[in-house]
């Protein structure tokens, strides 16, 4: 399993989040946190998980795909 960030970036469209800024004011989080999560850079911590939640409603399997396997 890995961390989708599309997933993440079609909450915070929806919710009116349309870059990184909008996103780290809106869950209260530093700017390039919200830029590592939105780029796929860094998975987000259980404390970044829990502001994701918070904020979008995104549950830790909602962020999580399925790697494909042979």
């Amino acid at each position: 399993m890995s961390f989708a960030p599309g997933t993440l970036l079609d909450a915070a469209h929806k919710a009116g989040d349309h870059t990184p800024a909008d996103m780290a004011r809106r869950m209260g989080v530093a700017y390039l946190t919200a830029y590592r999560w939105a780029t796929g850079r860094t998975t987000p911590s259980p404390r970044g998980l829990a502001a994701i939640e918070r904020t979008y409603g995104l549950t830790p399997a909602d962020l999580m795909r399925q790697e494909a396997t042979a």
